[in-house]
């Protein structure tokens, strides 16, 4: 109501400047408030209002089931990683899948939400229904009780494997490891038919678990996307030696040039009224996500940069447009680690 009065002076004066009677300029004024009373189909606002109050209530107090629902959804505005994101920073901490305890969904219970089968990619997910049907028969005790028991693809086995399905049912194997004993032990779907699986005794070599950085990397190419850890963590003490806003304080900068930390969430490339392309992105850091402009030309400087799945320096202006607190991107650089393992690989050298 406060932009009411002027809107209507641009009103009056834009119909003025062509030539249009007063009389016939404040009638036109008057149905255009006669029409706001209806304008918004009511129930429809009503309806949405409920399901905000019941959403709100469902986050609350039950936000692990609130969570899992949402993202087994596979609805929304955002996508799965920025959910887990938000999980992330809701409290909640996120459980890898598991042979014996993922179902087919997403689920939330007290402060843990446990991936779903849905996210392995590269797995059918009728196999995966198999396979949990099946395990109503008893949990699954070993991956030789696991083969025994269903036809099995290879390719999905190795998947499985390195998503960490079997970490809770390994005796005391890495997932290395795991994998030569699947490769001696696996029948192949041609060898089942009538015949009862009798797993070799495999020979298993004092070979090395994946590095922490192999483990992520095998959670992005079978999951889709790091369930473990923000990828932000990875940077975390570059990031902590760089003056950077936080997204959680913009609010405080209104006005103000500064350098933000950002993973790509969304965008969506608009044309300006002089048909040039600019874009609206969402991007976040480990305090929230946040919103961000840019302008044609900041656009076509910085674009082709946004391709890659890496963080980014965002360097510009926060404002506030009508109570939307945006950053209006003016250059883009990759946060990279390189600078900084050599300054350790320097230091270490010097202490040595």
């Amino acid at each position: 109501e406060k932009w009411l009065p002027q809107y209507q002076q641009q009103f009056f004066a834009g119909a003025l400047e062509r030539g249009v009677e007063l009389s016939v300029i404040e009638a036109a004024w008057q149905m255009i408030q006669s029409f706001a009373c209806y304008s918004f189909c009511k129930p429809h606002s009503a309806s949405y209002a409920l399901v905000s109050f019941q959403s709100a209530f469902l986050r609350a107090h039950y936000p692990a089931e609130f969570m899992a629902a949402v993202i087994s959804n596979g609805g929304g505005f955002y996508s799965t990683f920025a959910y887990l994101s938000e999980a992330r920073r809701m409290g909640l901490t996120i459980l890898p899948p598991d042979i014996n305890l993922s179902g087919i969904h997403y689920q939330g219970q007290g402060l843990q939400l446990r991936t779903g089968l849905m996210q392995l990619k590269g797995v059918r997910e009728a196999w995966s229904e198999k396979w949990v049907e099946e395990r109503k028969n008893g949990a699954y005790r070993s991956l030789e009780d696991f083969l025994e028991r269903l036809p099995c693809e290879l390719a999905e086995m190795r998947i499985l494997i390195r998503a960490g399905c079997f970490d809770s049912i390994s005796q005391g194997l890495h997932r290395p490891q795991l994998l030569w004993k699947l490769l001696q032990i696996y029948p192949g779907i041609e060898n089942r038919g009538a015949l009862p699986f009798i797993p070799t005794q495999p020979w298993i070599p004092e070979v090395s678990d994946y590095s922490e950085e192999q483990k992520l990397r095998d959670e992005v190419e079978t999951l889709g996307v790091m369930i473990s850890r923000h990828p932000l963590t990875i940077y975390e003490e570059l990031l902590e030696k760089t003056d950077h806003v936080p997204a959680y304080r913009m609010e405080q900068f209104v006005g103000r040039q500064v350098t933000m930390v950002g993973w790509l969430i969304t965008g969506k490339v608009v044309a300006t009224k002089h048909h040039e392309a600019m874009e609206f992105m969402t991007f976040e850091d480990l305090t929230g996500i946040y919103e961000t402009t840019f302008f044609p030309k900041s656009y076509q400087q910085n674009a082709p940069l946004l391709n890659q799945r890496q963080p980014f320096w965002l360097k510009g202006k926060v404002e506030n447009d009508h109570g939307g607190i945006t950053l209006n991107v003016e250059k883009v650089s990759p946060v990279s680690r390189s600078k900084l393992q050599k300054q350790r690989f320097q230091e270490e050298g010097c202490k040595n």
